[in-house]
């Protein structure tokens, strides 16, 4: 039987035998440094307590002997993600942690981070200690990325008095004066990252610092319509200038990244058309599609011990562990591998 043009192979790739699932074929999942099956393990110190919220962690970090992460930590019975402020904990083992208490509370009343600072990430540079975060007023729903410093990952803690990173400021909220807003009810659509920018994270990467964020769109009905983008600095602190091919995903809603060989590796989480798979960037902007996963941990961090080396001239190797929130707690997983390293 002889199929006719419409029917061949050669329709979709004229100068090939190969089928159009063969011919965009790269590898095996078995023989893919990027794939990954996840396991999950219960801790303590940081599970299930009722009343309280712990959830977002930060990428784990290790000094001296101790593990340190830090988190959202919420009592509001209304909002969950609202109405919050950072905690830390630490570690000996990665299975037992101690919780500590705030590192960064809210502002005072009339500041821009007045109302919640939640959904943290670490960034360890130049001796310092610094922790990105989103920020609410009580008179705005429109997030901004603060930031706080300090010289020991204990603190104290120091704030910058401005965000580092703001949304752009278009479209037009129904409750615009209010930080209970809903992105969705607009009066005027605006830009990928009008309504928020938020899950920052912040690499080094050959003598900048590359902040790595999620955006949400005024006017857009479904929260899994978030994308990423990034703003460059040439020190910690910024300031940060977003750049000009954002957004750099269609898909993801945690920020969960990090230096993989000479580039940057991605985790994109539950949402989008290219939801629960592992991207990959030479430059840290174009990213493909490299491995599907499955059973993602939700809210991702990971310990990723040179994760603040900047990558010149050393490959990034990956991840050894990970945190996750799952069933309304901040989960930090053992330092065991659960991600391939480079050879």
């Amino acid at each position: 039987m002889t199929l006719n043009s419409n029917h061949t192979p050669e329709a979709v790739h004229p100068n090939s035998r190969l089928s159009a699932a063969t011919a965009r074929h790269r590898r095996d999942d078995s023989e893919n440094e990027l794939y990954t099956r996840f396991r999950y393990e219960p801790v303590q110190g940081l599970g299930y307590e009722e009343g309280i919220n712990r959830r977002d962690p930060s990428t784990i970090i290790k000094v001296g002997e101790l593990y340190y992460v830090w988190y959202t930590r919420c009592t509001d019975p209304k909002y969950k993600w609202l109405n919050t402020d950072l905690w830390y904990a630490t570690s000996l083992d990665g299975r037992s942690w101690t919780e500590h208490g705030p590192a960064v509370e809210r502002g005072l009343e009339g500041d821009w981070d007045d109302f919640s600072v939640f959904t943290c990430n670490i960034l360890v540079a130049d001796g310092m200690y610094y922790l990105c975060y989103q920020a609410r007023s009580f008179r705005s729903a429109r997030n901004v990325v603060g930031m706080a410093k300090a010289c020991s990952p204990g603190g104290p803690w120091e704030k910058l008095p401005e965000p580092i990173l703001q949304t752009t400021p278009d479209g037009k909220l129904i409750d615009e004066g209010s930080g209970y807003a809903n992105w969705s009810r607009s009066e005027e659509k605006g830009p990928w990252d009008s309504g928020a920018v938020h899950d920052p994270g912040i690499l080094p990467r050959f003598g900048t610092y590359w902040l790595y964020y999620k955006g949400h769109q005024i006017g857009s009905t479904m929260p899994a319509d978030s994308k990423w983008g990034v703003a460059v600095a040439d020190n910690p602190e910024g300031p940060y200038v977003k750049h000009p091919l954002n957004p750099i995903t269609n898909s993801g809603h945690e920020i969960w990244v990090w230096p993989w060989k000479s580039g940057v590796a991605a985790i994109v989480d539950w949402a989008g058309p290219e939801k629960d798979t592992v991207q990959y960037s030479e430059n840290g902007v174009n990213f493909d599609v490299v491995a599907a996963l499955e059973d993602v941990p939700p809210a991702g961090r990971a310990y990723i011990p040179d994760k603040f080396t900047d990558p010149v001239p050393r490959h990034g190797t990956g991840y050894v562990s990970g945190g996750a929130s799952r069933n309304r707690t901040c989960v930090p997983r053992p330092p065991r591998t659960c991600c391939r390293r480079s050879p």
